[in-house]
């Protein structure tokens, strides 16, 4: 599967938003700081720490209450250190392959910590997300379409198949007797589906067909020869706004944050090999 540049981009930004070493620091005076919950040869581990940890850890934050998780964690949190104190010990954080690792975490660090500072540019209001949808109706709403289909692995046999359809062979019981799919136990049904569920040229060969008929030709697909009849077809009103609201917010945010980018680009000088 290949990803779109501004799908890359998305993931991107999301990763960032949603790393845990972005959580905000602690504000100066943060009594979190000053309560300390274990020294570790003199190295103080504190409440903030603690709570950043179980965040980091995506554990909810009554773990940290008093009680047998919050001195495992604790513990954790000992081991965690007794560990770091005696890889800088033997100068492991000064190997090349490590240091290329923390200089790119803190580049992702840093640039979580732009985007979560600019929250407020990209901020998404009531109004515009209901623009977004009443804009989207028409893309929203959708075809549906019940058929049925004869699969087999050649276009001889699947020609064969049209000829007795036309001197009026019986679609269902043919494709009990000769359709390789796993559908063929049902007579080929296929249910309900969207044409862009199918493999192509198999869903556009639906949507040009008439309620009733099957295809002349056989349809080509990666899993062999189609015989396709379509027995309905249905009207999918769009989803409720409701229902797909925070959709549309993370969609318009994305797009924000696009235009961020986009702004900084047209400003950098880029150069690639």
């Amino acid at each position: 599967m290949h990803l779109s540049t501004k799908t890359l981009s998305i993931a991107l930004l999301t990763g960032l938003l949603a790393l845990p070493a972005a959580s905000p620091a602690a504000p100066i005076g943060d009594p979190d700081k000053a309560r300390i919950v274990a020294t570790v040869n003199g190295k103080e581990i504190n409440e903030w720490t603690l709570k950043s940890y179980a965040q980091q850890r995506g554990l909810p934050p009554e773990v940290t209450a008093d009680g047998p998780q919050r001195d495992a964690l604790i513990e954790e949190l000992i081991n965690r250190e007794l560990i770091y104190q005696n890889a800088v010990s033997i100068g492991v954080d000064k190997t090349p392959a490590v240091q290329a690792e923390i200089e790119h975490l803190r580049i992702n660090i840093v640039a979580g910590a732009m985007l979560n500072r600019s929250s407020d540019r990209f901020a998404v209001d009531e109004a515009e997300m209901k623009k977004e949808y009443e804009s989207r109706l028409d893309e929203l709403s959708s075809t549906e379409y019940k058929a049925r289909h004869i699969l087999v692995a050649s276009e001889h046999e699947a020609k064969a198949i049209i000829e007795e359809l036309n001197q009026g062979g019986d679609f269902t019981q043919l494709a009990s007797e000769h359709s390789t799919g796993p559908s063929a136990t049902s007579g080929g049904d296929l249910g309900w589906f969207r044409a862009e569920q199918m493999m192509q040229p198999f869903g556009d060969a639906v949507k040009e067909m008439k309620k009733g008929a099957y295809t002349k030709t056989p349809v080509k697909t990666d899993f062999g020869w189609h015989i396709i009849l379509l027995e309905d077809e249905r009207s999918v009103a769009p989803p409720p706004y409701d229902s797909i609201k925070e959709q549309i917010r993370v969609g318009l945010q994305n797009q924000l944050m696009q235009n961020y980018i986009a702004d900084l680009r047209k400003e950098a000088k880029i150069e690639k090999p």
